[in-house]
């Protein structure tokens, strides 16, 4: 049989149990799914599978996590391709083939991420129950990315709201 976790702390649940015994909270719901803790990369998976869905809300973690994660992969994929462009340069003796493989490497990396990228901000704007077309406030110069990064720092709203539930996370 299954181990039950308690939906509100998490907590290993007695068989046949009505109150959890580390919270007190209710346990009337017969849905207590054993609780999975995810890592970090699951959070840069679960972006990229949910590479063009603007739809639904973004949790404050799945952001951060996201954004973390993704900073890591991409100072790995940075140093991978500067040491194929070392090696490149030290067998053909030539800097010109090494730097466009980093660059173009690089860019496209990043061109992969333009849309992934976006679609979990706007996820994250509609967990404010904010419109996406906020997004676009990045175009503002100087300020723009100011106040979409205070955007996403902001808590989401608690509950329903009209773009869904709240994400699981």
């Amino acid at each position: 049989m299954d181990a039950k976790f308690c939906s509100q702390c998490g907590a290993e649940l007695r068989e046949g149990a009505l109150f959890c015994s580390s919270c007190g909270a209710s346990l009337t719901k017969e849905e207590h799914k054993p609780k999975k803790n995810k890592g970090i990369f699951d959070y840069y998976k679960d972006a990229i599978k949910r590479y063009a869905d603007f739809t639904g809300r973004a949790s404050l973690r799945d952001y951060w996590m996201f954004v973390v994660s993704n900073f890591i992969v991409s100072f790995i994929v940075g140093v991978i391709l500067f040491a194929l462009a070392i090696l490149l340069v030290l067998i053909i003796n030539d800097y010109i083939p090494a730097t466009l493989l980093v660059i173009i490497g690089y860019l496209a990396y990043i061109i992969f991420l333009i849309v992934p990228s976006a679609a979990i901000s706007v996820r994250r704007l509609h967990d404010q129950n904010k419109s996406g077309a906020w997004y676009f406030i990045i175009f503002i110069p100087y300020v723009g990315a100011i106040i979409l990064l205070v955007l996403m720092c902001l808590q989401g709203t608690v509950g329903t709201n009209r773009y869904g539930e709240v994400s699981e996370s």
